[in-house]
């Protein structure tokens, strides 16, 4: 599958446009309404099919209204999304009026759709981190970064519990996997498991 990267909205977030050799696919995390995603997709017709969102933190989710609209999709998230993803005391969104709709909730390890694509909770960064595992990649949020890991000083953040998602969760994928992180350039699991400062 083709992954497309695009850096978009206040900080700096990557939002991710997924697609098959049939020309359909869907978005990872829906970080600001950007025209240039919108012609990306256009541009090589691309049939969107859902939204993925790693977790409900308003950098990420900003765009997320203006993709359902535009192409009329559903979004997935961790059920731990649930009560929190409109709450600005986790989503963080003090400044900006806005509205998560999460159509569905995934359970751990729950696999969907037709990509089969799997559910991992990854709880650290947030209560509701939950990275996307798609053939040989992982689209893991802001819980793992390029030699480096999210933040858990937010609500609902925990140093142990994220660096136990990494170790425990992620870590047991092959060491080829590629990584697609929220901030910051793509790494693989081995790397990360071998070089990362936090995991030592």
């Amino acid at each position: 599958m083709k992954v497309k990267r695009f850096i978009e909205g206040p900080v700096m977030t990557n939002m991710y446009v997924v697609s098959d050799e049939n020309k359909a696919g869907f978005i990872v995390d829906c970080a600001y309404p950007s025209k240039a995603v919108e012609e990306y997709i256009k541009k090589n017709n691309i049939k969107i099919k859902f939204i993925l969102q790693t977790h409900t933190h308003f950098d990420h989710v900003l765009g997320l209204e203006h993709f359902k609209n535009l192409y009329k999709v559903k979004a997935y998230a961790s059920e731990d999304s649930l009560s929190i993803a409109n709450d600005k005391d986790y989503n963080l969104a003090y400044s900006y009026d806005l509205k998560v709709d999460i159509d569905e909730f995934l359970k751990d390890g729950e696999v969907f759709s037709e990509y089969n694509i799997e559910a991992i909770k990854t709880p650290g960064h947030t209560i509701d981190s939950m990275s996307f595992k798609v053939d040989d990649m992982i689209f893991s949020g802001d819980t793992l970064f390029k030699l480096s890991i999210g933040r858990t000083d937010f609500p609902g953040g925990s140093y142990p519990q994220i660096i136990d998602s990494i170790k425990n969760k992620l870590g047991g994928f092959d060491k080829n996997t590629i990584v697609y992180p929220g901030h910051g350039d793509e790494t693989y699991i081995g790397y990360e498991l071998s070089n990362n400062p936090f995991l030592a």
